[in-house]
């Protein structure tokens, strides 16, 4: 009967057009379209403190004469940050050292002391003029202020995220470009490490703002 043959010819047909579609499908799938975008978040805020590095020094014939003298810098320095409004608790103090004078200057005699020490000011406004002071009183080396703001990892999150939608963005732009409907986050990379979740950042001063940064860059698969 010709019925029996139109209908393994039929049966013929769609197993034709199923494998042909699986085909189409398992290609479609294996073949994704693979992009790569950097995001970047940024925020401005005003600094809210100040920490300033910093050393003094004193040399003397004995090892004992220059080490009491540098404490007595130091004491005195110790002062001056108070009288500008630094509490006692925000001020930091190394142990002092004394070594021979000959190990700066060659032929040099005698023995010089030196200590660290660190304070945290409120007064981002007049860091400046604490530099200056603290010359005059005897500081010898004073490191470039290091400005910070209140609830830093918070703002530090918060351009992360703004980083990312960045990111997300870009991808979304690209998908519509190239007619994709389908996307996957398959790798968020940072150079410097190994991790396949990390990001980038960058921290500056612009005056009393401080400004965080955050670029992360994020590949994608696209169907």
């Amino acid at each position: 009967c010709s019925c029996g043959g139109k209908e393994r010819w039929k049966k013929g047909i769609i197993i034709f057009l199923a494998v042909i579609f699986g085909v189409f499908i398992i290609t479609w799938i294996n073949s994704p379209l693979v992009v790569t975008v950097t995001g970047t978040g940024e925020l401005s805020v005003p600094a809210t403190s100040a920490t300033v590095s910093f050393t003094v020094s004193a040399s003397d014939a004995s090892p004992q004469g220059a080490m009491d003298q540098v404490k007595t810098k130091a004491s005195n320095l110790r002062r001056v940050l108070q009288s500008t409004g630094i509490e006692e608790k925000e001020i930091m103090e190394s142990q002092v050292t004394a070594v021979p004078a000959a190990a700066y200057v060659a032929g040099a005699t005698g023995y010089q002391a030196s200590i660290t020490m660190g304070a945290k000011s409120l007064n981002v406004a007049g860091v400046d003029a604490l530099v200056s002071q603290l010359y005059s009183n005897g500081a010898i080396v004073v490191a470039q202020p290091v400005l910070s703001a209140d609830k830093q990892s918070e703002l530090e999150a918060q351009a992360m995220n703004e980083a990312m939608a960045d990111a997300k963005k870009q991808a979304n732009e690209l998908a519509k470009k190239n007619l994709k409907l389908i996307k996957k986050i398959v790798l968020i990379t940072q150079a410097s490490s190994a991790s396949t979740a990390t990001v980038t950042s960058k921290t500056e001063s612009l005056g009393n703002e401080f400004k965080i940064a955050k670029a992360v860059q994020v590949s994608y698969k696209m169907w």
